[in-house]
C-alpha cells in the first residue's frame, strides 16, 4: 500500500516543469528565441525528442539546446497520468486529429489516426504497453543497408532506457506474473511495472492461449517474444503513467543550457546552400496566435527532427526537401530532391472482436454505469490499488504455424509468389522469410471495454474487445503535403490492405481470435454469443469483407523518412542524417524502415538513445 502523501510528493515534484510557454504573455520564450543561437534545435518534444534532449543536456553541458513542442505539458492531467485513461485523449486538445485518406481496399474508409500533441508525444497517450520484437527483426535493419543497426547494438540501448520494478510477491502469487529481470534494464529513466490490478478476463487470456497450445513466455524481452505473456507497462509503482516528459525532461539534474518551449509549432527548416553543401541555419515557428518566430542555429549547430511519422516528412517537404515533382507543383523551391521523403510509410492493421461479460464480471464499462464503483476505484488509486492502475497486462504474439493449418500454409506460399507493387523487393524478401521461419505475425490482446460493435452495446453491461493485429503487412503507403501550410494536415495514405496477403491473413487471424475467445478458459467469463462481428461471419469471404469494412490502424506508424541507402529511397543514413544535408537528422520512428512484432513505444525510446550517442560522438570529433 502506497500512502497518499507519496503520490502528492511525486506530483508536486513533477509540477516544477522545465519549459516555457509561447502562448503565455508572462513567459520569456519569445525573448529567448530572438536573442539566442542554439547548438541543437529539437523539433518535437515527444518520446524520441525528449530522450535526445536529456542525453545531450547532461553530456554536452555547454551546448545550448532548444526543444520546440507544438502541444502542452501533461503534468497534473488525469487524462495522461492515470493508467486506465490510456487512449482517452482521442478528440481532446492533445489529439492531432489525423485521419487517413479514403482507403481504396478498405471499403473507402477514412480511418482515425489520432496521435499525441503533447510533451511526451505517444508515450503520454498510448496504451502503456512495453514489448520487444524478435532478434531477426532488428537484424533486418542492417540487412536493408544500415551498418551496425542490429539486435546486438540496439538491445543495449533498449536496456539503457529501462528501469524494471520487479513484480511483488502478491502479483506473482495472485496472477502468476513472470519476467526475467536480467533481460531488462535496471537503472534507466523509464520505470516499467506491472499494474497492481489485472482483471480476470485478462488473466483468462493467458489460460486461453495455453489451452490452444501457445507457449507461456517468461522471458519475452531477450529477442524471442513468441507466445502469451504478462507484458510490462510504462508506469511507476505509485502508479503514474511514465512519459518521456516525466522520465527524461523532469529528471534532468545539474546545470544545463536546455530550453523547452511549448505551444511552438515549427513550420519549416531554414537552409542555405553553398556549392553542393546544404546547411540548416534554423527553423521557422509560430505561436497559437499566429505570431511567427525564427530559432537560429550556431555555425556548427544541428536541427534534430522528432516531430513524428506524420509531421517529420511534412516539415521536410515544406522546407524544400523531398520529391521535386510534389514540391514544384505547390510552388515550393526545391532545396534537395529526395524522393524517399514521405514514402515507405506503414502501419500495422487490426480488427476487433467484442463479447459481453457474464453477470458478476465487470470491465471498465461498469465505471460509466455504476457511480458507486467509480467512487470506490477513484478512492483506491492514491493508495496504488484498484482498477485505475490498469491499462494492459497480457499480450500474445504468434507465428503463422499456430494460426494456419497445413493447407492454409500452402495457400500462403502461393500468395507470396507475387510481390505487391508498393513494397520494395528486399523488404518483401525479408518479410517472406520471417513469415515462414516462425517470426510472429499476429498479436492478440484485450481492451477492457466495449471497443467495436456499433449500436449493439446494451446498457448496464460490461464488455471486452479483442484486438487482432497483423504485425508485418506488405502494403506500403505515403505521407505527402497538399498545401504550403503546416496547419493543413498532409495526405496520409497507409494503403491498407493493398496486398492480397494482408487481407487474407488478417481474416484468418481474426477467425482464430474467435477461437481464442471461445476457449473454455474465456468462456468462463464471457457470454457465448459474440456481439461483434457476430455469428453471420463464418466463411472466408465473409471474414475478408469484415476485415475490409472494419479494419483499424494499429497506431504504430513508421517509415516515412526511412533509414536506408539513398538508392533504395532512403531519407537518412545510418547516422540518421538526412541525405544531402550537413546538419539535419531524423531521430523518431519516421526513420525506422521495417516493422517489428512489438508495440513501438520502446523502439521510439531506443531510437532516441542511439541518436543521442551518435550526436554526442560527432560533437567530439
Amino acid at each position: 500500500m502506497l500512502p497518499t502523501f507519496i503520490i502528492s510528493t511525486i506530483l508536486f515534484t513533477l509540477s516544477h516543469a522545465r519549459y516555457l510557454d509561447l502562448n503565455s504573455t508572462s513567459s520569456n520564450a519569445a525573448g529567448i528565441l530572438t536573442s539566442t543561437k542554439f547548438d541543437y534545435i529539437i523539433v518535437g518534444g515527444g518520446t524520441a525528442g525528449l530522450t535526445v534532449a536529456k542525453r545531450l543536456s547532461e553530456n554536452l553541458r555547454n551546448s545550448k539546446i532548444l526543444v520546440l513542442e507544438a502541444g502542452r505539458s501533461g503534468i497534473d492531467d488525469d487524462l495522461v497520468t492515470i493508467p486506465s485513461n490510456s487512449f482517452s485523449f482521442v478528440g481532446t486538445d492533445i489529439d492531432w486529429f489525423f485521419t487517413t485518406t479514403s482507403q481504396e481496399h478498405a471499403a473507402g474508409q477514412e480511418i482515425n489516426l489520432s496521435q499525441g500533441k503533447i510533451l511526451g508525444g505517444g508515450s503520454a497517450v498510448n496504451g502503456l504497453v512495453w514489448t520487444r520484437g524478435q532478434q531477426a527483426e532488428y537484424d533486418a535493419f542492417e540487412t536493408l543497408g544500415s551498418e551496425g543497426w542490429n539486435w546486438d547494438m540496439m538491445y543495449s540501448y533498449m536496456k539503457k532506457a529501462e528501469k524494471l520494478n520487479y513484480p511483488s510477491v502478491t502479483l506473482i502469487d495472485e496472477y502468476g506474473v513472470a519476467v526475467t529481470a536480467s533481460s531488462l534494464g535496471a537503472s534507466g529513466p523509464v520505470e516499467l511495472s506491472y499494474p497492481a490490478y489485472i482483471p480476470i478476463q485478462h488473466q483468462k487470456l493467458v489460460e486461453a492461449g495455453i489451452e490452444l497450445g501457445h507457449t507461456f513466455n517468461t522471458d519475452a524481452y531477450r529477442g524471442n517474444n513468441t507466445g502469451v505473456y504478462f507484458s510490462l507497462s510504462s508506469q511507476t509503482l505509485v502508479p503514474v503513467r511514465e512519459t518521456s516528459e516525466f522520465a527524461y525532461l523532469d529528471t534532468i539534474t545539474g546545470k544545463t543550457k536546455l530550453t523547452t518551449i511549448i505551444h511552438a509549432t515549427v513550420s519549416k527548416i531554414n537552409f542555405e546552400t553553398k556549392g553542393s553543401e546544404v546547411k540548416a541555419t534554423g527553423v521557422q515557428l509560430s505561436s497559437p496566435d499566429g505570431t511567427e518566430y525564427t530559432a537560429a542555429l550556431t555555425s556548427k549547430g544541428e536541427v534534430i527532427l522528432a516531430a513524428g511519422v506524420v509531421r517529420t516528412p511534412q516539415i521536410l517537404e515544406l522546407s524544400g526537401v523531398g520529391n521535386s515533382d510534389i514540391l514544384s507543383s505547390l510552388g515550393i523551391d526545391v532545396v534537395l530532391d529526395l524522393p524517399g521523403v514521405g514514402e515507405n510509410y506503414e502501419d500495422q492493421t487490426l480488427t476487433l472482436l467484442t463479447y459481453a461479460l457474464k453477470d458478476g464480471f465487470l470491465s471498465f464499462d461498469a465505471l460509466k454505469y455504476n457511480s458507486t464503483l467509480l467512487a470506490e476505484q477513484t478512492a483506491l488509486l492514491p493508495l496504488g490499488q484498484g482498477w485505475l492502475t490498469f491499462a494492459q497486462a497480457v499480450v500474445d504474439f504468434e507465428p503463422i504455424g499456430q494460426i494456419l493449418n497445413a493447407s492454409e500454409i500452402e495457400y500462403a506460399k502461393q500468395l507470396f509468389e507475387t510481390k505487391p507493387v508498393s513494397i520494395p523487393q528486399d523488404q518483401f524478401d525479408i518479410i517472406k522469410d520471417q513469415v515462414f521461419s516462425g517470426v510472429p505475425q499476429v498479436e492478440y490482446l484485450l481492451f477492457n471495454s466495449f471497443s467495436a460493435g456499433g449500436t449493439d452495446k446494451q446498457p448496464n453491461t460490461s464488455y471486452i474487445s479483442m484486438a487482432v493485429t497483423h504485425i508485418h503487412p506488405l502494403s506500403r503507403g505515403s505521407i505527402h503535403i497538399n498545401s504550403t501550410s503546416i496547419n493543413d494536415h498532409p495526405k496520409i495514405d497507409p494503403n491498407f490492405l493493398d496486398s492480397a496477403w494482408d487481407q487474407w491473413f488478417l481474416a484468418k487471424a481474426s477467425a482464430y481470435g474467435r477461437k481464442l475467445l471461445q476457449t473454455h478458459a474465456l468462456q468462463e467469463v464471457l457470454v457465448s454469443e459474440e456481439t461483434y462481428p457476430g455469428a453471420s461471419v463464418q466463411t472466408d469471404d465473409q471474414w475478408i469483407r469484415y476485415v475490409k469494412e472494419g479494419v483499424n490502424a494499429g497506431y504504430h506508424s513508421i517509415g516515412s523518412a526511412s533509414m536506408m541507402p539513398q538508392e533504395k529511397n532512403g531519407v537518412v543514413d545510418a547516422s540518421l542524417k538526412v541525405y544531402g544535408t550537413r546538419n539535419v537528422r531524423v531521430v523518431d520512428l519516421s526513420a525506422m524502415p521495417l516493422h517489428i512484432s512489438a508495440h513501438t513505444q520502446a523502439a521510439a525510446y531506443t531510437f532516441g538513445e542511439i541518436a543521442a550517442d551518435l550526436i554526442i560522438a560527432d560533437s567530439r570529433t
